[in-house]
This record gives structure tokens, sequence and C-alpha cells, in this order.
């Protein structure tokens, strides 16, 4: 797989991006709802933008393995390809080529960013809102008090999550699911769950 880059108006060199635009028109446009819609209507630069804005949020997640700098012998400056890392099944991954989950989970990303600028920003990608009842029940809202920084938050939207959580260091079960996700999904609550009930006097 060889290095991809997106040329950017106002931005000299291209800069590097997994999977390319042609990809990327050819995965999104496979997709169906307004949010793919979105993405292919923007010009080529601003598709090119949101491409490289989900390779840099990709870039900063902790990754198995040790990065190889060569991408099929090409030298590149990101994270993937990486050494190392081998798969659920104990297959070793190819070290000379990005996973196409990778390339995928940057498509989704890209989708995802036209619709909301901010992603990147938004360290949480959960809610803490959470509903208790419905059909007949009264319904209770409360704050649940999760965090991607003590684990109890996924960092990485759901569908990215699960397509390249398998690759991300330290993988532990997720709070959202039965996909992984970098650090600790232990609630905070379950530190606290010995108590002791106490009677009121008669």
């Amino acid at each position: 797989m060889s290095v991809f880059t997106v040329a950017i108006h106002g931005v000299s060199p291209d800069p590097e991006v997994y999977g390319g635009l042609d990809a990327a028109t050819a995965y999104i446009g496979a997709m169906f709802g307004p949010a793919a819609a979105k993405w292919l209507a923007l010009s080529p630069s601003d598709q090119g933008r949101t491409i490289r804005g989900a390779t840099l949020y990709l870039e900063r997640e902790p990754w198995e393995g040790k990065r190889t700098g060569l991408a099929g012998g090409t030298p590149t400056t990101l994270a993937w390809p990486r050494a190392g890392i081998t798969l659920g099944d104990g297959t070793p991954l190819d070290a000379a080529t990005v996973p196409v989950d990778i390339a995928h989970a940057t498509f989704e990303l890209a989708v995802l960013i036209a619709g909301d600028p901010a992603l990147p920003s938004k360290v949480d990608q959960g809610s803490n809102l959470k509903l208790v009842g419905g059909a007949g029940v009264p319904t209770v809202e409360f704050f649940a008090p999760t965090s991607a920084s003590a684990g109890t938050a996924p960092r990485l939207p759901f569908v990215v999550q699960q397509l390249v959580g398998k690759y991300l260091a330290t993988v532990a079960a997720s709070v959202e699911g039965g996909f992984g996700q970098a650090g600790s999904a232990c609630s905070a609550f379950s530190r606290h769950r010995q108590f002791t009930l106490i009677h009121g006097e008669e």
C-alpha cells in the first residue's frame, strides 16, 4: 500500500492521510443517509480537510505494536503501518501495509467531522444522560459520571471503535458493549459497591 495525500487549497505540501480521497469517495458514496450526502456535496478541498482531520484524530490514539515509518516501502510520517501486532486468531498483522479497517475508520470519521467540525476536540464520545422507564412507567433521567480519561466512556465514536478497537493498546472491554477500547472500562460505581443497610429506630 502506498502513501496517500490529499490536495487542500492553500496547504503545501499535500498532507498525508489514510486511504486517500478516491477510496474515501467510493466508500462514502456507497453509504446512505444525509451525513454521507453532506460529505459528498463538499468541495474536494474540504473533503480533503475532513480526511486529514480524521487521520490526525486517529494519530492521537494509543496503538499496539511499533510504528515502522514505511508504507509499502515508502517513508511515511503516520502511525501506521505498525509491526509486532498479532490478531485475536493468532495471525500476525502485515507490518508493511495499513489495515483496511484504519482507512475505513478514517472515512467514517470524515463523515462525522463534516457533520460536526468540533468532533475532534470532544474527548468523550458517549452520553452521560441515562433514561429509565417508559411504556407506562414514569421516566427518570439521571446523570452518570462517565469520562474517557477515567476509562468509563468511549474515546471514539461507536462505528469507529468497532473498526479499530482491536488495534488499540491496553484493549479492555468497552462500556458500550462487546468491542475493545483503550483503558479501563470499570464503572466508578464498581469501586463503591459495598453498602450497609441501616435501619431506623422503631
